[in-house]
This record gives C-alpha cells, sequence and structure tokens, in this order.
C-alpha cells in the first residue's frame, strides 16, 4: 500500500499541527517497514523547507508541488477539483490536510481532526481561518475515517457535525522523548540565554485569545500584589493571531518587568525551559488535545490547567484545574502549588506516572491500523 501524508503545515515553524505530522511520520516509519510514503505538500513561498523534510528511511520520499495552498484550497472549496489521486499521483490512501477535504476519483481519505474550535469559538480567530475550516467540515463525511486526538473532540464531532461515531477513531498524541526530567546543569544554561530567573511560572503555546492569557495576567498581578510570589510569568511562544490585547495586558500590568516573552523557542529549549518552571500553567478556554500539558507532565513539572473540553481527559489526576473564566480561580490553583512543596512533590510523581498513557509509539500503530482497515 501507498500512503500519501499532507505535510503542507511543515513550511512554517512546527507549532501543534506541524507537531502531529512530523512525530506521526517519524514513529511510523519506525515501525512501518512494508507500506510506502509519499510525503507531499503545496507550496511556492516556503517551498525549500518542505523540500528539506527528509526523514531516514527507504520506503518514504518527499514531492513538493509549486502550488499555493491558499489557491489549491479554494480551488477545492468552490470547485471540487482537481482531484487530489491526479496530482499527487499512485497513492492508495490519503492523510489530507489540516484545513481541506480534497476531492478524490478512487483513492480512499483519511481526515485528522486536532478540534473544533473555528466552529465553538469563532471569536477567538480571524475570519478567514473560520471561512476554510468550516467549509473543510461540511464535507467531512466525504473521509472514508477521520482521526482525532481525544474522546472529547470525538465527542464534539459527533454531536456538532452529526458524523457517526463509528468513522471516528481516537488517537491520542505523545509527547517527545526528550521532554523528561532534567538535572540543573542541563536548565541553567538555557534559562540564562533567556533571561530567565527561577521560580518563574510557564505558559507554553502560541499567543492568541484562546490561550486565554489575558485571564493568566490578572491572576499573575493578583498573587503579586496579595500574596507577594516572586515569580516571574514566561510566556513561550510566537505570535498568533489577534493577540494585540494580549501584549496590552502585559503593558498595563503593574508588574510588566517580571513578564518575560521568549517568542518562538528552538526545540531543543523546551525540555529545559519545563523542568526548570515551578509551575506550569495552560489557562485554556477550549484543547483538542493540549500536548503542552502532557509534555510538562513528561517532565515531572506540576501542572495549573483548565477543567473544561480535553484538558482534564489527559490530565487526570496529575493536574490541578481551574475554572478558565476566573482569574481568582487560575490564582488560587497556582498559589496552593507553589505554597505546598509536598503538594508540587505528589504533581510531579503523579505526572510522569500519567504521561506514561500516552506516546507517539502508540499513536502511530493505531494510526497504521486505520489505514489497513481500508484497503
Amino acid at each position: 500500500m501507498r500512503i500519501g501524508f499532507d505535510i503542507s503545515a511543515q513550511s512554517l515553524q512546527r507549532s501543534g499541527v506541524g507537531q502531529y505530522q512530523h512525530q506521526l511520520i517519524r514513529h511510523l516509519l519506525k515501525i512501518d517497514s512494508k507500506n510506502d510514503y509519499l510525503l507531499y505538500g503545496f507550496n511556492v513561498r516556503n517551498r525549500k523547507r518542505l523540500e528539506a523534510v527528509r526523514f531516514d528511511a527507504p520506503n518514504c520520499q518527499t514531492r513538493v508541488f509549486p502550488i499555493p495552498q491558499r489557491l489549491i484550497t479554494l480551488s477545492w472549496i468552490y470547485f471540487r477539483a482537481p482531484a487530489l489521486d491526479r496530482i499527487v499521483k499512485g497513492c492508495d490512501v490519503y492523510h489530507v490536510s489540516e484545513i481541506s477535504m480534497p476531492p478524490v476519483r478512487k483513492a480512499k481519505r483519511v481526515a485528522f481532526v486536532h478540534d473544533l474550535t473555528t466552529l465553538l469559538f469563532p471569536q477567538f480567530h480571524v475570519p478567514s481561518n473560520v471561512f476554510v475550516h468550516q467549509r473543510r467540515f461540511e464535507r467531512l463525511d466525504e473521509a472514508d475515517a477521520i482521526l482525532t486526538n481525544s474522546e472529547t473532540t470525538k465527542r464534539d464531532i459527533v454531536d456538532r457535525l452529526r458524523i457517526s461515531a463509528e468513522k471516528i477513531h481516537v488517537t491520542h498524541l505523545g509527547a517527545d522523548e526528550s521532554f523528561c526530567p532534567l538535572e540543573k546543569e542541563g536548565i541553567q544554561p538555557v534559562l540564562e540565554r533567556h533571561g530567565i530567573q527561577q521560580p518563574y511560572l510557564l505558559f507554553v503555546g502560541s499567543l492568541e485569545p484562546r490561550k486565554n492569557l489575558e485571564t493568566l495576567i490578572l491572576a499573575f498581578n493578583r498573587l503579586k500584589e496579595k500574596e507577594h510570589i516572586p515569580h516571574q510569568l514566561v510566556l513561550a511562544g510566537q505570535k498568533g493571531w489577534l493577540y494585540e490585547p494580549i501584549f496590552r495586558a502585559i503593558e498595563s500590568s503593574p508588574y510588566r518587568s517580571d513578564i518575560v516573552l521568549t517568542d518562538y523557542l528552538a526545540e531543543g529549549d523546551l525540555p529545559a525551559l519545563m523542568n526548570g518552571a515551578e509551575v506550569f500553567v495552560y489557562p485554556s478556554y477550549y484543547e483538542g488535545f493540549g500536548l503542552p500539558v502532557l509534555e510538562a507532565l513528561q517532565c515531572g513539572t506540576p501542572v495549573v490547567t483548565s477543567n473544561v473540553s480535553s484538558l482534564p481527559e489527559i490530565g487526570g489526576e496529575a493536574c490541578l484545574y481551574a475554572d478558565p473564566h476566573s482569574s481568582d480561580s487560575i490564582g488560587d490553583q497556582i498559589r496552593m502549588a507553589i505554597q505546598n512543596p509536598d503538594l508540587r512533590k505528589s504533581l510531579s510523581e503523579k505526572g510522569i506516572a500519567r504521561a506514561k498513557q500516552f506516546s507517539w509509539d502508540k499513536c502511530a500503530w493505531e494510526t497504521l491500523a486505520v489505514y489497513e482497515n481500508l484497503k
């Protein structure tokens, strides 16, 4: 069987979708030498970046088509042409892009859905994102199989899109093996390079409305004012969209000198940053999975996260949970963690144990089973 896998998202700095693609392909190639893989992408501006995507496996090749992704996506939306298997020829199964449902003539399609945030929370997105994703979701039932990363998102798909649960397969994500407990000497150089001083609270993710950073900053202000905590708040991530209110909240904070922005981090720095944090805080309004939470758990870092969407499914009893709509609730959970060393130790131990339930190998095996069943 020949499997086509759309890697167009690899043309950008690697965020959630790109990380999923990279890790899944890497682990599929580790476990599967029987099938052939064609990694394909559509891009003009960042074509060289896509062409550089290579994996050391004899059954894998990369092919980039010099067609703007936006152009072909709009062609599929409005004209339902050209058929994907007319352009990317010779595949039996296509693992299709996050932002489009391309037409095919004969081949099978596997679609991955990270979340339904553009449907459930359109106010958190720019209109172009909402438009493209809604058009994709209208045709999602055309897929021969649908993968998603949590039982929560599966329920959202069934409830909101009225798609049969039998067609939807949950393949939980994993955390890279680099996320693990580290010794202090492996942490300090990274902190110094980014101007970070311990103790600190850490958030990792794109700076965008869904991540709820304005409420986190309010909670941080309250902790500084009432509890006189010595911590910095480190926001590690690149600008997403509609980020201006987040920067206004930072500028208006009386404690803005203790708020550190790292921008996009090199992947090798992130495990050290996770390890050095006293508490990892992830107050998102909605997540399909919430990979940074799992990465923090695997490092043994205590986690405070939201009590909504998939986050309790991933964190189980290894996290402290807050109401994302309440800065007081978020602040109270952070205060409980930083003032109680025994609680932090317990959360660290539970987090490492919880993280063992998830792995990219398991995700790859479950994904491969879906491909095989479409023969």
